[in-house]
């Protein structure tokens, strides 16, 4: 019995030691069988609401179930699918712009409608607002767009691909389960059977951020998954984009602007325009936007359209927003009636009058307005293209304060997209410099070239050159033509040297307390320009404006479109 005794008390701790080791090592490296809450997990906020998994991931984006249906918040689509769609809120309005015709469904209908007026219904209500939120049915997406979605319930969710390339994908070798984060003790998103495909989304040392067939994003073991192989998706393409076909001059553009500055002004024409070599089309600031209703005021007559035909031009009348009696409009742009005022009244004028183009020029157009002004240019395309009617726009440089006008829809919809590129220090500037030094010209063409096509670009250049005038009380200046602008150097006696760094003639003087400073262009400065204009084989120059110019600046640009 005395040796039986100290055995028990061995056997007993050992018994004890090994139980604490085995809770001990349980603990630690059991695998844990809590479900997490997956409406929480994946951000389910109700019973219609469906997270989006955006490219394999889950984002911040919602979609909504409304009866058997899913719809996307208008935000997120534009910003994700396809930003043409275009609501107006004044109209309560949903509007989409093919090259031939305009689509628009009003909110809480299963109705949309052509430019033609005939009807199309639907099996769902097209876009349902929901307080301040606007939702479009994903199938209405997908008529103009190219995606796929999937639903998936337990929890809510979408799975949506706008874009497809390779995925790595591994297949599932032993029943496992999803976790929320890699750890044997992180709670469980769902279960895996054996023979499932995974995603692989991030690969550690010893587990895996997956997605599941279900789109269920969470951790599994590398050890009970296959090597990842690369696989790569079958894209969707189910909507074909249309070809937005357009009306040419044919050959390079030499567009001169014509400020008529009031009907009367018509009658300069021909004193300026038998001066001028090589050009093709004439643009005189004959439409004008009054007010937020929409009325325009029309200077054209059919003398002057008559008399540059007679010369071999065409006439591409300006459509601009800045010469109302309240200034910038902008307004009108809001609403769907008024954009169409705009819209008829200018077709009219110009398929009444045999006139070959309109060139728009909305000027002060704020971020506010910034998506009815696309949305305009898209409408006003259509008309254009139906009569095959030339539509060019002009743009301010630089892009980055008014890319809301977005010269790439423009490099679409439109024929010519314009840059003004001058203005490089204005009548508001407050140091003096160039109107158009030649890394400025430089600069706009090669960014609009990055959103339009070589063969739609047009670059504007001065006709005119600033006189700055600095003094204790600060800096101011005023614009004058090219001939006034010698004789001001001339009477001052001022010497003029070449700037290299701008590509143009400069002269300064002190007087009187005052220092006047030109960057001068001339024959000289426009010929560099052009030079920049060739090397990128644009489609062509506009002059601002027809009259400021010197006569010898034509021989510069007569040898640029021979070029």
């Amino acid at each position: 019995m005395k040796k039986v005794l100290p055995t028990l008390v061995i056997l007993i701790l050992l018994g004890v030691l090994g139980t604490m080791f085995y809770k001990e090592y349980w603990v630690k490296y059991s695998y844990s069988s809590e479900m997490a809450d997956v409406n929480e997990y994946y951000g389910v906020k109700a019973e219609d609401d469906y997270p989006v998994v955006l490219q394999d991931q889950l984002s911040e984006y919602h979609a909504k179930k409304i009866g058997d249906h899913y719809y996307l918040d208008l935000a997120m689509a534009k910003t994700q699918i396809n930003d043409r769609f275009y609501y107006g809120e004044e109209d309560g309005k949903l509007c989409y712009c093919l090259p031939d015709t305009r689509i628009t469904a009003e909110e809480g209908s299963d109705i949309w409608t052509d430019s033609s007026g005939a009807e199309n219904k639907e099996e769902y209500k097209i876009c349902v607002k929901d307080g301040d939120t606007l939702y479009v049915a994903m199938d209405f997406l997908k008529k103009y767009s190219n995606f796929s979605y999937e639903p998936f319930t337990g929890p809510n969710h979408v799975r949506i691909y706008t874009e497809w390339g390779e995925q790595q994908v591994a297949q599932v070798t032993k029943d496992t389960n999803l976790r929320v984060t890699g750890g044997v003790k992180s709670a469980v998103v769902t279960e895996v059977p054996s023979g499932s495909r995974v995603i692989i989304l991030d690969k550690m040392e010893t587990w895996c951020k997956v997605e599941t067939e279900q789109a269920m994003i969470g951790y599994i073991e590398n050890r009970k998954m296959t090597e990842a192989e690369t696989v790569l998706m079958t894209p969707v393409k189910d909507y074909k984009e249309p070809e937005y076909k357009r009306t040419s001059l044919g050959t390079k553009v030499n567009m001169v602007w014509h400020n008529i500055a009031g009907a009367a002004g018509n009658v300069t024409l021909g004193g300026r325009i038998d001066r001028t070599k090589s050009v093709n089309v004439v643009s005189p600031t004959w439409l004008a936007v009054l007010n937020e209703s929409g009325s325009v005021e029309v200077r054209a007559t059919q003398d002057y359209v008559d008399a540059v035909h007679d010369r071999g031009m065409q006439v591409w009348a300006v459509l601009d927003n800045f010469t109302g009696p309240d200034g910038v409009q902008q307004k009108f742009l809001a609403s769907d009636d008024s954009r169409t005022a705009v819209i008829e009244k200018a077709m009219d004028t110009v398929t009444s009058m045999g006139i070959e183009g309109i060139n728009v020029d909305f000027e002060g157009i704020t971020e506010q307005y910034g998506e009815s002004y696309i949305e305009f240019i898209r409408e006003l395309s259509i008309e254009c293209r139906r009569e095959g009617i030339v539509l060019s726009v002009d743009n301010y440089v630089p892009y980055n304060f008014n890319n809301h006008y977005r010269i790439d829809e423009q490099g679409l919809f439109a024929d010519y997209v314009v840059i003004m590129g001058y203005d490089e220090h204005y009548a508001g500037s407050q140091e003096p410099g160039s109107v158009a030094s030649i890394d400025y010209v430089t600069y706009g063409i090669e960014e609009a070239l990055r959103s339009v096509p070589a063969n739609k670009l047009i670059n504007g250049i001065p006709f005119y050159t600033r006189i700055w005038k600095t003094t204790a009380q600060g800096v101011s200046s005023e614009a004058y033509g090219m001939d006034q602008i010698q004789t001001f150097i001339a009477n001052h006696g001022m010497t003029v040297d070449w700037n290299a760094s701008a590509c143009q003639n400069y002269a300064e003087v002190s007087e009187d307390d005052a220092t006047y400073q030109i960057w001068v262009e001339d024959a000289e400065s426009i010929d560099k320009k052009l030079e920049v204009m060739h090397s990128h084989n644009i489609a062509g120059v506009a002059e601002w404006c027809l009259g400021m110019e010197s006569s010898d600046v034509w021989d510069v640009i007569s040898q640029y479109m021979k070029r």
